[in-house]
């Protein structure tokens, strides 16, 4: 029997595009789509959704969330693509992150809740963070193993805000009496883990596994032969250049090994950005024509897609009831 697993990647506002995606397909099958699954996985923007999902919220509620509050994280400013402009956001943030993380927390517990905890999740889930007072990495799971009984009581905003502080746009976040950063550091794809989680902890044959994996439209991060080749702070942070070169350079060595290993039985939808959607799309980009270009791209995404065998296949499968091995502390 198949073993089903969904991978969600990170990339800020740009996570609308696999919202929407989302949407579209749960409009397709009439059903919550964590019930095709028999695990979820998502980092950042993908572990927030990936969280919801779990907790069988509607794609359309996530992505109206996300769409309303959109300019309330992230402000309703297009990109800083001029040199100057670079530089005067550097200066305007150079002693504190870009955004408050209050109305990111605010939209979350709009989403599932203020008090659910991860142990009353109702699908397999994993979450990656970094935990900066270990100094390690740290994924975040439902009780889906004998082992998993650490996560269980944490509340899930908490980890939604830990997968998704990413590094000078949010504050970090705490738990408890550690902090954390986002786990996009160093699996903005979370594929890989989910693979390893299926096959070590679940004790699922690879030949049996099929992936979906939905990205956050990547940009574009070749560079042209230029002269000036002493990329300084304004070079290397005009457009986000640089985290779009992390982002979407891990999401290509993921997606190569990932075509390696389950070949056939791997789907990844995403879509590149042309030049001119550069122009007003962007990480931290929340203005009205990034949420309608975004949505145009996942719409696109869907009509491309809807009929490939694969993808048919994971949509027609129902995964069972899950098996969890621990339960919530109660709160007294």
């Amino acid at each position: 029997m198949s073993f089903q697993i969904l991978c969600l990647s990170g990339g800020g506002y740009l996570g609308l595009y696999s919202i929407a995606l989302l949407s579209e397909l749960e409009r397709q099958t009439s059903e919550c789509i964590a019930s095709r699954f028999d695990l979820l996985a998502g980092t950042s923007i993908g572990g927030i959704v990936a969280l919801a999902l779990a907790a069988e919220v509607p794609a359309e509620k996530i992505q109206s969330a996300f769409e309303q509050n959109g300019q309330t994280i992230f402000g309703s400013n297009p990109p800083a693509r001029s040199g100057f402009a670079v530089f005067m956001e550097l200066c305007r943030n150079a002693f504190r992150s870009k955004y408050r993380a209050d109305a990111l927390r605010s939209t979350i517990v709009d989403i599932v809740g203020a008090d659910l905890r991860v142990g009353e999740l109702l699908h397999p889930v994993l979450v990656p963070a970094v935990n900066l007072s270990k100094g390690s990495p740290q994924i975040f799971k439902t009780p889906h193993h004998e082992t998993f009984r650490f996560d269980l009581n944490l509340r899930v905003v908490d980890v939604a805000m830990a997968t998704s502080a990413a590094p000078t746009y949010f504050p970090l976040a705490e738990i408890g009496d550690a902090m954390y950063t986002d786990g996009g550091l160093f699996a903005n794809s979370p594929d890989l883990l989910a693979l390893h989680e299926a096959t070590y902890f679940l004790q699922q044959l690879e030949s049996d596994i099929r992936l979906l994996s939905i990205g956050t439209t990547t940009a574009q991060f070749s560079f042209a032969h230029s002269a000036n080749k002493n990329f300084g702070i304004v070079q290397w942070f005009r457009g986000a250049r640089l985290l779009n070169v992390i982002i979407a350079s891990q999401q290509r060595s993921v997606d190569f090994m990932m075509k390696h290993r389950l070949a056939a039985n791997y789907l990844r939808l995403d879509e590149t950005q042309s030049k001119e959607q550069e122009q007003i799309l962007g990480l931290g980009v929340a203005t009205l024509d990034a949420q309608r270009t975004i949505r145009a791209l996942a719409s696109g995404t869907v009509q491309r897609v809807i009929n490939e065998p694969l993808l048919r296949a994971i949509l027609d499968h129902s995964a069972p009831a899950p098996k969890f091995s621990h339960a919530v502390t109660p709160i007294s």
